[in-house]
């Protein structure tokens, strides 16, 4: 039926699957990780600092704890918002500024992950600009983007609204 939402009755993550993934693939993936943990799950970010280099050195435990809370922190945000006209919008969080730096640096160049880990920062950048974060809070997201080998800044953009990297 077009126009109709439904929920998934089940999710199956398989995590051997990401043994397969290169390196810089997995890195891409811990910006979705690290986003979870920056949209307000102050206790989650923390856990994340803490056990970074475990979940890139996949150690299965760390990587079933994230795995899950990530999957439940989206169904309670889309249970909330099913038609995306409030709360869900979070769940793009870096990724429009992300889809900017794909563009201006040339699709293929970063790869989706990358470029919406360096739009987590801008958009850090942006709510300490609007009185909403702090410049820590911006350095915290940084940091445990560049401890999961993210770029925490696109090389040479220059963007017309001041957030220059």
């Amino acid at each position: 039926m077009i126009g109709a939402f439904y929920q998934p009755q089940a999710v199956l993550a398989d995590l051997s699957t990401l043994q397969t993934l290169p390196q810089r693939e997995l890195s891409a993936g811990m910006a979705e990780v690290v986003k979870y943990g920056a949209l307000g799950d102050a206790d989650f970010f923390t856990w994340l600092e803490q056990n970074m280099p475990d979940l890139m050195a996949q150690h299965p435990e760390k990587l079933a704890q994230a795995v899950y809370h990530c999957c439940k922190m989206k169904a309670d945000i889309v249970a909330q918002d099913e038609t995306e006209q409030g709360i869900r919008a979070w769940l793009n969080l870096g990724h429009t500024f992300g889809h900017v730096i794909e563009a201006e640096m040339g699709y293929g160049v970063w790869l989706h992950g990358e470029a919406v880990a360096a739009g987590t920062v801008l958009a850090a950048r942006l709510s300490e600009q609007l009185g909403k974060t702090t410049a820590a809070d911006t350095q915290r997201i940084a940091a445990l983007l560049e401890t999961a080998k993210l770029p925490a800044a696109p090389r040479s953009l220059r963007l017309k609204n001041g957030l220059n990297t």
